[in-house]
């Protein structure tokens, strides 16, 4: 089990660490010489063949992002209280801070009991009841110690041995996180980086991902919680001994993650509590503090509902100006720029936020929707409600909760959800879905004899849908042989081949200005044919339904043929990896222009890519 401490400056945290272990966890020189604990410092003990580890945090109102960066959820708190002084400043904060970071369990630490008499000390118990009368310690024993003396220091032991002893290991569910607060390099040992393991577990030989270098390294030996290991669990303090790294290249606030599961972000949504006693209102894009992990930002705050209230949780968007290893479920604590203490805080519940239209009551009812199933940790409900909405991205999915591919596979329950290509829609959001797009075809056949079919995007917006949700519901409905689709247009599969007149004198006329290396645009093909413009569009509108040529730009159409071999350049030129509009152009032999559009219609139907300068082929050109 791992203790955090905490509580106001001077109120004996240090002292009782050492104790209990023996040990002095104020190791810097400044904080020796100053009598001031600054850092986290930390100190193991073995208290009826139970391990116990302790981190020791700083007091002072100055050092509380080195508090913040000491704590973790499913830590045991160690609350300590002055009976000379009682309730003061941090103590309230401190205890803030732990409540906001879901620590469930604690124990209360009456210290300097020497220093007074029994009526004070009845009095600041008093204080005590009443201060956490509305917190997760309201039950907590309150035992009366000085570490000066010694008295009660076995109590306090026995009370912790009691505690450990019906504490579960936690294995976690998620795959593996580790957020650094430490950082050295050993003689003999190279670079060390320690911190609490927040998820999954690590074992020696395991490659991680190393969030400082943005690259994987190699663990070589493990120590958890004090102790030589093979593998260290969620929960645990973990020191791990990496490789192909400097320790000057790692901070606090960096993470080590598995390697499948690395995804940060800028902007996130948050279930968000104001403390108590908070001075004033909070303020659009309010400039804050944002505490992660070990991780601190800056950012801005945007409230979605109202104004938020102290006792009422509310939705926030949180933007940080660089990005975080959040993740759904994770707790952050928000503190004021500008007053220099906590506001609040609370639980993520989505990692991926609009830019604009942040207040639309669709959205914020989804993310209502979705504050019981990210509290209790149920990444199956979550993706049963999301999917019920509109189509998941699992891949996003599995991200955004960091799971493993086995840990996001158990989560897909098939006999609620509908899987496509990594596409997931609740079976029956599907079935309505499904019913409107074919009483929509139905409909427009009925109306267009002479044409094919609709769109997504047409169809999307005929029956006021998203897009990818149309889309996974075309694509469903095509593998099971509902829907067939030509050119990106869609029919009911029972619809044959539509017949199309169009001028056929004119495409004699028009075929070879058309069916070349490089066609004419169509305004020199009116020129060329002395026909005016717009009766020759109508007329090659009829020729587009007909198939016999492509619309690759608003001004330039080509014969099927043609798209072909361009098609086929692409293809061979990918093979020496992603081409540029110029290394194209040189193959096929049209002007640049000409090259980008086909380019860009070629993006269109995703049959390339567009990355920066250059494209890569996606799969099989198909008209």
């Amino acid at each position: 089990m791992i203790i955090t401490l905490a509580g106001h400056v001077d109120h004996g945290k240090t002292a009782i660490v050492k104790a209990l272990t023996g040990v002095d966890t104020d190791r810097l020189e400044e904080e020796q010489t100053r009598g001031l604990t600054i850092d986290l410092g930390f100190a193991y003990t073995d208290i009826n063949s139970h391990r116990i580890g302790f981190v020791d945090v700083p007091g002072h109102h100055n050092f509380i992002h080195n508090m913040i960066a000491g704590v973790a959820r499913m830590q045991h708190a160690l609350l300590i209280v002055a009976a000379d002084d009682g309730v003061m400043p941090q103590t309230e904060e401190h205890l803030q801070i732990l409540q906001l970071l879901g620590v469930e369990s604690g124990t209360v630490v009456l210290n300097k009991v020497d220093k007074v008499d029994r009526s004070r000390l009845e009095q600041v118990k008093l204080q005590l009841r009443s201060f956490l009368q509305h917190t997760f310690l309201r039950s907590a024993t309150i035992v009366e110690t000085s570490a000066k003396t010694g008295d009660g220091i076995n109590t306090l032991r026995e009370s912790l041995a009691i505690r450990v002893s019906q504490r579960k290991k936690n294995c976690g569910s998620r795959a593996f996180r580790l957020a650094i607060d430490r950082v050295f390099s050993k003689q003999g040992l190279g670079t060390v980086v320690t911190g609490t393991v927040y998820d999954g577990e690590i074992r020696v030989g395991d490659d991680v991902y190393l969030s400082s270098v943005h690259k994987h390294v190699r663990v070589r030996r493990i120590v958890a919680n004090g102790l030589p290991a093979q593998i260290a669990y969620t929960g645990d303090r973990c020191g791990a001994q990496i490789a192909g790294v400097s320790s000057t290249e790692i901070s606090r606030g960096d993470w080590l993650r598995d390697t499948h599961t690395v995804a940060t972000t800028d902007t996130f949504t948050v279930r968000f509590e104001l403390v108590d006693g908070f001075p004033r209102n909070i303020k659009n894009w309010s400039r804050v503090h944002v505490y992660h992990g070990t991780s601190h930002r800056l950012g801005k705050l945007f409230v979605l509902e109202g104004t938020l209230r102290q006792g009422i949780n509310g939705i926030v968007d949180i933007c940080v100006t660089e990005p975080l290893h959040v993740a759904v479920g994770d707790l952050i604590i928000v503190r004021d720029q500008s007053l220099e203490r906590t506001m609040g805080g609370g639980i993520v519940i989505a990692t991926t936020a609009p830019m604009t239209r942040r207040r639309l009551p669709s959205r914020i009812q989804r993310l209502r929707d979705l504050i019981s199933v990210v509290t209790s940790n149920s990444p199956g409900h979550a993706l049963i409600q999301s999917s019920t909405t509109k189509c998941v991205n699992g891949e996003d999915f599995r991200l955004q909760w960091n799971l493993t591919d086995d840990q996001f596979n158990s989560c897909v329950d098939r006999n609620y959800i509908q899987p496509v290509n990594n596409r997931f829609l609740a079976k029956s959001t599907l079935e309505t879905v499904l019913k409107q797009l074919t009483t929509m075809l139905d409909e427009y056949h009925a109306a267009n004899k002479t044409e094919f079919g609709l769109t997504v995007e047409q169809l999307a917006k005929k029956i006021s849908q998203d897009t990818e949700t149309v889309r996974f519901a075309l694509t469903y409905g095509q593998n099971t042989a509902k829907y067939h689709a030509k050119a990106g247009q869609y029919a009911i599969a029972s619809r044959s081949n539509v017949t199309v007149s169009y001028n056929r004198d004119l495409y004699k006329n028009l075929h070879p200005l058309i069916d070349k290396q490089q066609p004419f645009p169509v305004g020199d093909i009116a020129r060329e044919l002395k026909i005016p413009l717009r009766i020759l569009e109508n007329e090659i509108k009829r020729m587009l339904k007909a198939k016999l040529f492509v619309q690759v730009s608003d001004k330039r159409y080509f014969t099927e043929k043609r798209l072909n071999e361009l098609a086929d350049i692409a293809l061979a030129l990918n093979k020496s990896g992603p081409f540029t509009v110029k290394q194209f152009r040189d193959q096929c032999g049209m002007g640049r222009m000409v090259c980008i559009d086909v380019l860009e219609y070629f993006d269109r139907v995703r049959f390339t890519q567009r990355e920066a300068d250059t494209r890569q082929v996606l799969g099989k050109f198909d008209l």
